[in-house]
């Protein structure tokens, strides 16, 4: 038997879910960014043996930071899950999967959850408290298109050409 949540329950759990892995992000990005700063998560990812360091830090980054955002306000969440679970699979083959499923010895685990959040949430959208719902739902709606039954313009009585 299968029962998905009632439209406001399921709305709050797609919030809290996006509130969670943006924060995340923008967490690890922020990171990144200040803490470690970029010459120095270049370096990590430099002896990680990720290629490009320099412009895998940035492309990092730019995806955290921006990409969290973006899920925490419910903004584009398709474009922005694309660019996250490109680090994401990056995360785990350049750096985590060698070390085994435990994040507290450097393993995937934690980067699996948020890949998986992130599918989860690109399955769904964001929501309706999302900005996306916001701005679909102030839309004007387009009419209809007018259907010609196919009948009246064959009809022997329309004469072409007159």
């Amino acid at each position: 038997m299968t029962r998905s949540l009632p439209g406001p329950s399921r709305d709050a759990a797609l919030l809290v879910a996006r509130l969670v892995l943006g924060v995340v992000l923008i967490a690890h990005g922020w990171q990144k960014l200040v803490i470690n700063g970029i010459s120095g998560t270049a370096e990590v990812f430099h002896n990680f043996g990720i290629p490009l360091a320099i412009l895998a830090t940035s492309f990092t980054v730019v995806v955290e930071l921006v990409g969290g955002a973006m899920l925490i306000f419910g903004v584009l969440v398709p474009v922005a899950s694309s660019f996250i679970m490109v680090v994401m699979v990056g995360a785990i083959g350049f750096v985590h999967a060698p070390h085994g499923i435990f994040a507290s010895k450097g393993g995937w685990e934690l980067v699996a959850v948020i890949a998986a959040g992130i599918l989860a949430l690109s399955a769904t959208g964001p929501g309706r408290y999302s900005i996306e719902h916001l701005l679909r739902s102030r839309k004007p709606e387009v009419p209809a298109p007018v259907v010609v039954p196919e009948q009246i313009t064959t009809s022997p009585f329309l004469v072409q050409g007159r």
